[in-house]
């Protein structure tokens, strides 16, 4: 049984292991620069002499007054409304999921060290990484939404289009469609004009082609798909280039095609054929259909859906105000590994055991004795000051782990309570 101190009043579990990932030393706060303005250049703004004194600011209200007409008879510059975030849609429910091998771990440490902890500090903990715990979206019952979420990742999206788009994208893609490139002829007309990327100026095909609109679609989907595709239309522009037009025809003599990976026969001559293909075929193997998702919640936000993201982020700002939710799921949690979950002075805790009055028939050995007896008149004391009172001056290693084990007996038969700040207390203390 480890010592503490009777002034560490604060929760201690430094020596949880939280899994690989969560027994890093990390710091939670990080430092930002604080921008203030300080008194003395207020004052000097205020009362400074020459140019900075009362005249100047008479002769700027002055000269204010004698163009304000004109700036009056100006048209206001009016600021773009700002973007609407898309919220969590109605029916759709996130909570906060603790990682499961955490709470394995968890309740080892408190079975080891025989210690009861409040079950809010223990959210507050779980709380304090995200990679502590995960973020279940669930369809309510009733519901007409769906959840698809990629077998490959994370990614979870309430659409088809979201996940094809997702799936273009992934690795998973080259996995079913090899990508190959086969020499073809030439286009046939006559192009004046061609339309160029705005932002590359690379040619994209002349304006009359019968696929210009597809080749457009193309291309905002391979460089720009996070941008509308209205606005990146906007920025095309058409040249009367001849060399321009030349570098196009010699890039169209050579065309990619997607082949299926489990059958070359089945070619694609461009890449939303072979998504419509995929659409049809595999999608619900790679994105099967939902009603309950979990995601990590640090999650990359370019594999969710933009309602998801806003759920997410509110969930985990709603519970680090009042872990409430993710108090009643870890009381579940911690009672389903056979540790107790009871209240301790109107406060929900946790331990080896709930508190027990020791039977006046069951009779206690010396060293358990000397311990409930010194406690029966000091309880609320630190650990420390237990030790200090009971053991002997002269004890070897081995006498002092039998008092050790002595006490930890009593805190699982819940004739003591041994809480996470070290102070021990009698089972009656519970009220």
């Amino acid at each position: 049984m480890s010592n503490s101190s009777d002034k560490n009043q604060s929760l201690d579990l430094s020596a949880l292991d939280f899994g690989p990932a969560w027994a890093r030393d990390k710091k939670e706060a990080k430092s930002y620069k604080k921008f203030e303005r300080s008194e003395e250049r207020s004052g000097e703004r205020k009362g400074r002499g020459g140019n900075g004194g009362p005249q100047r600011d008479r002769n700027d209200r002055n000269e204010r007054g004698a163009r304000g007409d004109n700036r009056r008879s100006q048209p206001r510059f009016e600021r773009p409304a700002p973007r609407q975030r898309e919220t969590l849609p109605e029916g759709i429910t996130a909570s906060i999921m603790p990682v499961e091998e955490g709470v394995d771990n968890l309740v080892k440490q408190i079975a080891a060290t025989g210690r009861t902890y409040s079950v809010f500090d223990l959210a507050r903990i779980i709380l304090k990484s995200r990679d502590r715990y995960n973020i279940a979206f669930s369809v309510n019952e009733g519901s007409e939404h769906t959840l698809f979420q990629a077998t490959s990742d994370q990614a979870t999206f309430f659409t088809q289009e979201e996940c094809l788009s997702h799936f273009a994208a992934s690795a998973q893609f080259s996995e079913l469609y090899n990508t190959v490139e086969v020499e073809v002829d030439a286009p046939k007309g006559n192009f004046p004009s061609i339309a160029c990327c705005g932002f590359s100026g690379d040619p994209i095909a002349p304006p009359n082609y019968h696929a210009y609109q597809a080749l457009i679609a193309e291309r905002h989907a391979a460089d720009f798909a996070n941008m509308p595709l209205d606005k990146y239309k906007s920025r095309i522009n058409t040249e009367r280039d001849e060399a321009k037009v030349a570098t196009w025809l010699e890039s169209m003599k050579k065309q990619t095609q997607y082949q299926l990976v489990s059958d070359t026969t089945a070619s694609f001559t461009s890449k939303s054929d072979a998504l419509q293909h995929f659409k049809e075929n595999g999608f619900s193997e790679v994105y099967p259909a939902l009603k309950k998702a979990f995601v990590k919640s640090d999650v990359s936000f370019n594999i969710i859906s933009s309602g998801l993201a806003t759920g997410l982020l509110e969930t985990i700002s709603d519970q680090n105000r009042y872990p409430g939710n993710l108090a009643s799921f870890l009381c579940r949690q911690l009672s389903g590994r056979h540790l107790a979950v009871y209240k301790w002075q109107s406060k929900l805790h946790a331990g080896p055991s709930r508190p027990h009055v020791v039977p006046e028939e069951t009779p206690l050995a010396v060293r358990p004795k000397a311990i409930y007896e010194w406690a029966k008149v000091n309880s609320g004391k630190g650990i420390d000051a237990l030790w200090a009172a009971v053991l002997p001056t002269e004890i070897s290693e081995e006498e002092k782990t039998g008092w050790f084990h002595d006490l930890h007996w009593m805190l699982n038969q819940g004739y003591l309570v041994l809480l996470e700040n070290g102070s021990v207390h009698l089972s009656s203390d519970s009220k």
